[in-house]
């Protein structure tokens, strides 16, 4: 077996199997020749420990069965299409799944040391809520297991599991403070993919009041009628009508085919040359702002507060990702991981010869080991490390050669070339 005190590669916890790049090892000549099902295939023993904690060969299977299931992947011949795509193997595949329980496995154990706890009471209020939604137990039931899982208790210990992962995800977020210099430079990086953004409002008929429609477009256009105002008084969209018709950017917001396509010909100030049919009925469209972003942002009233405000939120939610991928790869770090290898027999290994040579199939099933083990990610935080020496040890020789400038006499006859040093490692 393989043994690692195993460093946690970059994966979010969060993640379900099927989001996962699907992938595999060169495996025995065993095609498919039954129907695929969730539990087609099951060998028994166990894939892995984490502290004495076993995690099932078989869980591994249903949930790699179930990705192919999902996707449309169960005959033989599509799963080898598929995996030679994504330059993947079944081993491979497998240790990532692997890596996918691994993670869960260690919010489950260590999740109270960031203070976050659920309990019974706690899981059978959801499973209630749930439950709600069907007539009988005995259907209750049956939706579990269509759903993966074994029984109504193998879905509450699914359900623990998301329930810790989602306060744990929460309390990084609370923890990730983003000032206003922060956010500068978010918007900085990212201001530029809002560009050409436009902001719009419309008055909303049915579609039997076109008649009306026209009436009040044409009113608009003259300067009988203000916009707002006559969003306020005619709009069927009463959300939007109460802010005389505002809609927001279009980058921020799902607009029907037909009102982005009006709005894509409007330049800031100008309303629609006729109305805009659509499923909702007819539109009088009129485009409020144009954002062009400046080459470089100076200031934050540069940009408009709902870009600001997805800019601050998407850059919490990284910086609060990265910072639980940190967290339970300090787990794993401390924990004792026992990895067991892949059975030869499990229904995913496909034979995979005839796609790859033999040295393009280790390639593959090396780097997904090395993952699953955290040597990539051990030998990115050494390389890291090492820069930051660099960087540190330039800075104070640059310190110095300053400081000595600064006391040092001037030499009396020749000037002294500084001696050669080694730049910093990137």
């Amino acid at each position: 077996m393989r043994r690692a005190s195993i460093k946690l590669a970059a994966v979010a916890a969060a993640c379900a199997f099927a989001a996962f790049a699907i992938t595999g090892c060169s495996g025995d000549d065993n095609a498919n020749t039954e129907i695929l099902e969730s539990d087609t295939g099951l060998t028994g023993g166990v894939a892995a420990t984490v502290n004495g904690t076993e995690i099932e060969e078989d869980k591994v299977t249903r949930a790699i069965n179930n990705i192919r299931l999902n996707y449309n992947y169960a005959e033989d011949e599509d799963w080898k299409e598929y995996l030679k795509g994504q330059n993947e193997t079944p081993e491979s595949m497998r240790d990532q799944t692997l890596g996918t329980l691994i993670d869960q496995e260690l919010i489950l154990q260590f999740a109270d040391q960031r203070g976050v706890t659920t309990d019974d009471e706690e899981i059978q209020s959801f499973v209630d809520k749930m439950a709600e939604n069907y007539s009988t137990t005995e259907k209750w039931e049956e939706a579990c297991k269509e759903a993966g899982f074994d029984d109504v208790d193998a879905y509450k210990e699914a359900l623990r599991y998301s329930i810790l992962q989602q306060k744990l995800q929460e309390g990084f977020e609370a923890d990730v403070e983003l000032d206003d210099a922060g956010l500068l430079e978010k918007a900085q990086e990212s201001a530029a993919t809002y560009s050409g953004a436009k902001r719009s409002s419309h008055i909303l008929f049915n579609s039997e009041d076109k008649e009306t429609a026209e009436s009040v477009r044409q009113q608009i256009m003259s300067g009988e009628l203000d916009f707002a105002e006559a969003a306020k008084e005619y709009s069927q969209d009463t959300g939007s009508a109460e802010n005389g018709g505002d809609v927001g950017w279009d980058r921020l917001n799902s607009f029907v085919t037909e009102y982005t396509d009006a709005l894509s010909g409007l330049n800031e100030g100008e309303v629609v040359n006729e109305l805009v049919e659509s499923k909702y009925g007819w539109h009088i469209i009129m485009c409020t702002d144009v954002f062009e972003a400046p080459e470089t942002v100076t200031s934050l009233d540069e940009v408009p507060d709902e870009f600001l405000e997805e800019i601050r939120t998407t850059a919490k939610e990284t910086d609060s990702e990265d910072a639980m991928e940190d967290w339970l790869r300090d787990m794993k770090l401390s924990s004792d991981v026992v990895i067991n290898p892949m059975p030869a027999d499990v229904p995913y290994n496909v034979d995979m010869s005839g796609e790859y040579t033999q040295e393009e199939m280790d390639e593959i099933n090396q780097k997904a080991a090395d993952e699953l083990a955290g040597k990539v990610a051990e030998e990115e935080e050494e390389l890291a490390a090492e820069t930051e020496a660099a960087d540190a040890a330039a800075a104070e020789g640059d310190a110095g050669v300053t400081a000595e400038a600064e006391t040092a006499p001037a030499p009396e006859t020749t000037e002294v070339e500084p001696e050669a040093t080694e730049a910093p490692a990137e």
